[in-house]
């Protein structure tokens, strides 16, 4: 399983997923089967101990906010299609905002459902899209100096702090979307994601600054989306 996650990364530079520092391998084959994981020269570590484990171990880590799971999966296992992610959380993300406005709206009409589902599409979109927009100038005021932004990987990276949204499965399952409870404990979850994800982005930057940005940028949805609404309606 290992081999085929790592199998198109050949010769590429590699990441700590406990220090950051760079590596040019993640292990040594020494014949079929039999292999030796890189250590770290800064840390002395494993580079990366997630190479061995199954994609479950991985998503566990991932859902208790381990920040090498997050370096394993950003760093490690390169995004190629962010556009995919980007229609998961996003149609997620609507689904679960669907599915709160339809329990506390009285019309049982059906066109009034579908127009606002298509409405939750749209609200969705632009706060995801606002969002992104934020991180970007962040990126480029960043490195404005030396112009290495990859816009794809910044882009991959930061949908995945938006995959809290797939729980919107449970919460369709236990009928949760509506209490304030279940709410709350999403949007931190998600602001949590989003904090991680910028620490391997920008390792760099002072875990304050990187809240603050999640913050400003998590503002900056928010307005979107509540201006959006206000003009739809």
């Amino acid at each position: 399983m290992w081999k085929s996650r790592y199998k198109s990364k050949e010769r590429e530079e590699y990441a700590c997923v406990n220090c950051q520092e760079v590596s040019t391998t993640l292990y040594r084959k020494y014949s079929e089967g039999v292999i030796r994981l890189t250590e770290c020269e800064k840390c002395g570590e494993v580079v990366d101990k997630y190479i061995e484990q199954d994609v479950v171990l991985v998503v566990i880590d991932l859902m208790l906010q381990y920040v090498q799971a997050y370096r394993h999966l950003l760093l490690n296992v390169r995004i190629q299609r962010p556009e995919r992610l980007f229609v998961i959380f996003w149609l997620s993300h609507a689904a679960e905002v669907w599915i709160r406005d339809k329990s506390s709206s009285e019309t049982q009409q059906v066109a009034d459902q579908e127009w606002m589902f298509y409405r939750c599409l749209l609200l969705s979109a632009a706060e995801i899209c606002s969002y992104l927009c934020v991180i970007l100038l962040y990126s480029l005021w960043k490195n404005e100096k030396n112009g290495t932004t990859n816009f794809k990987h910044l882009i991959g990276s930061t949908l995945l702090g938006y995959y809290g949204n797939v729980a919107v499965v449970i919460s369709f399952i236990f009928c949760l979307s509506h209490r304030l409870s279940y709410q709350i404990v999403m949007q931190i979850f998600l602001l949590v994601s989003h904090v991680q994800v910028q620490r391997v982005l920008f390792p760099t930057v002072s875990m304050t600054d990187n809240i603050i940005v999640v913050l400003v940028s998590k503002l900056c949805s928010t307005i979107t989306g509540g201006l959006l609404t206000s003009a739809v309606l």
